[in-house]
């Protein structure tokens, strides 16, 4: 809804104009709402750099084969594309387990949590109980709002997203994490896609991979089991796009443009000490 003019009547009804009615009231959210992004601006980008800690290099290590299905380890990390490299580490800090038994989310919050400021903190709480990443179908969208259906759940979801649907069609699925942002759900970082011919049985594999997991764990959650085996999704992917004859990764891609804009993957390259 476009605001009207300050000497226009105010939306609500009242028969005031909108400066003596809810303009102030509206500046001030506006405010707020800038506050906030700029909070889960800083928090992605702090979480990022906590990730890439020393301490965690050995995680790190035994991470990347199994998020990328061997194409990427410690010896060609720094081969990443960035969004490669964002949905990896997205991955890593919100679903990997430490070698501790820990999410580094939980570390992220229990160490940084008192030198956040106050919007900082209310988003870095937030997502600490943010789901496990998985496919969404795009059922519908406006503009920037796009309605999404959990393809293992069928849970619906109104997102907003700043680039639209980008490149998805009706029906095809976004592979991402939702975090709430103030009073929306938004992607977690850069997120992939299936399209409709790459779909295939992922839900038959993951159903699978859940019946056996339930078999041990029989009191685990959807979102434990998710966090457990989201990597799967993007080993059906990886495949998937190996058989409609795309390089699955951006290292094996010998006309990949982004060679000179490597530097979130760059900084892994002291991992390998």
């Amino acid at each position: 809804m476009s605001k009207p003019g300050r000497n226009d009547p105010c939306y609500c009804g009242s028969g005031l104009k909108y400066k003596k009615c809810h303009m102030k009231e509206d500046q001030e959210a506006e405010k707020e709402r800038s506050h906030v992004q700029r909070a889960a601006g800083f928090i992605r980008r702090d979480l990022l750099k906590f990730a890439r800690d020393e301490r965690f290099a050995e995680d790190f290590a035994n991470a990347l084969p199994l998020y990328w299905n061997e194409y990427y380890d410690a010896s060609n990390a720094e081969q990443m594309s960035q969004p490669e490299a964002l949905r990896f580490f997205d991955w890593f800090v919100f679903d990997y387990t430490l070698a501790d038994g820990q999410r580094l989310i939980n570390l992220y919050v229990d160490e940084q949590m008192a030198d956040l400021s106050v919007h900082q903190q209310k988003i870095a709480a937030d997502w600490l109980h943010a789901e496990a990443g998985t496919l969404y179908e795009l059922m519908a969208y406006d503009g920037q709002k796009l309605q999404l259906r959990d393809t293992f759940t069928e849970e619906t979801f109104e997102v907003y997203e700043a680039g639209g649907r980008g490149n998805v069609e009706l029906g095809e699925l976004i592979l991402t994490r939702l975090v709430p942002v103030a009073d929306r759900l938004e992607f977690s970082t850069t997120s992939a896609y299936l399209p409709s011919a790459e779909i295939t049985d992922i839900k038959e594999k993951i159903g699978a991979a859940k019946e056996a997991y339930l078999a041990e764990h029989p009191e685990a959650s959807h979102t434990e089991f998710m966090r457990r085996h989201s990597h799967l999704l993007v080993h059906h992917a990886l495949l998937e796009a190996k058989n409609q004859g795309r390089p699955p990764v951006a290292r094996l891609d010998a006309d990949r443009s982004d060679k000179k804009t490597q530097k979130i993957a760059q900084g892994m390259a002291r991992f390998k000490r």
